[in-house]
């Protein structure tokens, strides 16, 4: 089914290359959230966009690889909005409305359905040019555009990133969020000696990208092309930089303390 080509432009014109849509009454039921307020009455559609991150591999690198752009939130948010305006403008009086991360919308679930990638074992979107390192970012309107809901199809199931996974959280059938080791790193307060040596096994300050660096889909990816995420990169952070850091990363939720633990854990007691 052929794409609106106006929209096809204006999203273009945002730099964004992969995008796809979804009839809204596919995605139901929503996830509660506070979000959900912002939906436009009467939804009709879904577009589903990724934000590409992969970047250059670094030696030292010592954060998951998301974070070592900007903050997404708000890369992808600031994008999207005026993605939104550009629309609003050119489809009055339809109404659209951004949404990342904090989404009623089942993210991974609207863009396989949207025809962007199958849905690895540890569900993440894979994409078959960007592999799982892509943000999702979604515009939910009241305007009909047309769409083709793909099925929802699985990756091809090789069993590494279960294998890899050092917490042994990725089954067949989802994922044991306590057992996650990029869970365990945001974890508020102490943690437990099992965990802190999940922590010392990942050797990230924040997050893990185990299971996506052993996938199949994730070899010999070409780096971000996108602005937001090109400038301001940091792969390697010291102790002093975390309470800047977390005002300029996808971190800064969790505040400086969650980072700081996971800093003394890896690197010993600072002063």
């Amino acid at each position: 089914m052929q794409f609106p080509t106006d929209i096809a432009e204006i999203l273009a014109q945002h730099q964004i290359i992969a995008y796809g849509s979804v009839d809204f009454a596919a995605l139901l039921p929503l996830l509660e959230c506070r979000a959900k307020a912002r939906l436009p009455e009467n939804p009709q559609s879904v577009l589903v966009c990724l934000f590409p991150y992969y970047t250059e591999e670094q030696d030292n690198r010592n954060i998951s690889r998301y974070a070592v752009v900007e903050d997404y939130h708000v890369v992808v948010k600031n994008c999207l909005s005026e993605v939104c305006e550009a629309l609003s403008e050119r489809f009055a009086p339809h109404i659209f409305a951004p949404f990342v991360d904090n989404s009623p919308i089942r993210e991974v679930d609207a863009a396989v359905k949207a025809g962007l990638g199958v849905r690895g074992k540890n569900q993440l979107l894979i994409h078959p040019v960007y592999g799982s390192y892509v943000f999702i970012g979604e515009i939910v309107t009241d305007m009909a555009i047309p769409s083709e809901i793909q099925p929802d199809t699985d990756c091809i199931g090789c069993g590494r990133c279960i294998a890899a996974c050092p917490g042994g959280a990725i089954g067949e059938n989802g994922i044991d969020r306590e057992k996650c080791l990029s869970h365990i790193t945001q974890k508020k307060g102490e943690l437990t000696e099992w965990e802190i040596e999940m922590v010392k096994r990942g050797n990230l300050l924040w997050g893990c990208d185990i299971c996506q660096e052993v996938c199949p889909y994730n070899q010999q990816l070409q780096p971000t092309e996108l602005p937001g995420f090109q400038d301001n990169q940091i792969a390697e952070v010291t102790y002093s930089q975390i309470k800047d850091l977390v005002k300029t990363r996808a971190f800064g939720f969790r505040g400086s303390k969650v980072i700081e633990r996971n800093y003394e854990i890896l690197y010993g007691k600072q002063d």
